[in-house]
């Protein structure tokens, strides 16, 4: 039997992953243009992401492809593009799950920006066999700003829960 301090942290969990949901949808919807658009963070990318870290029992490749799904349709893009890339960094955020789970925010911030570049290489790939090439390097600056937004993130989710800055 579940007790009922489990069933409100159980609760208050869907809750905040709820509202997390409805903040990244909200944010990926603005109505981006010029140097914001191409810099804009992946918001949803980066829910699944830490979903897939800090609740893998919840967050999973099934988010993972719902979402970049959601993505695609909010995007305009072709249908799969954002699902099988945002698939294939769950799958590595599950492989990196226990290693990352060990650094602080900075340090995760490090380790996952080959990971976000790996997930907007594929998303371009996939849009580049389906449709046209992509152009220059700023391909890639979406994955740059969504590591930054990454270690603000961590950093103040951290701070909220009391743990602070620890050094050992």
């Amino acid at each position: 039997m579940v007790s009922d301090k489990a069933a409100k942290h159980e609760a208050g969990s869907w809750r905040s992953l709820a509202m997390a949901l409805l903040l990244a949808i909200w944010l990926q919807s603005l109505p981006w243009s010029g140097i914001g658009l191409v810099m804009r963070p992946d918001f949803l990318l980066l829910l699944v992401l830490y979903g897939c870290l800090h609740h893998p029992h919840r967050v999973g490749m099934g988010w993972a492809f719902a979402l970049g799904l959601l993505s695609d349709f909010q995007d305009g893009v072709v249908f799969g593009q954002h699902a099988m890339a945002y698939v294939s960094g769950a799958y590595v955020m599950h492989l990196l799950r226990l290693r990352l789970l060990q650094f602080d925010p900075l340090r995760q911030a490090i380790q996952l920006l080959p990971v976000f570049v790996m997930v907007q290489l594929a998303v371009l790939l996939i849009g580049w066999l389906a449709v046209a090439p992509p152009s220059g390097w700023g391909i890639v600056l979406p994955a740059v700003s969504t590591t930054v937004l990454w270690y603000g993130v961590a950093l103040i989710i951290q701070l909220w829960h009391g743990k602070g800055m620890r050094r050992e």
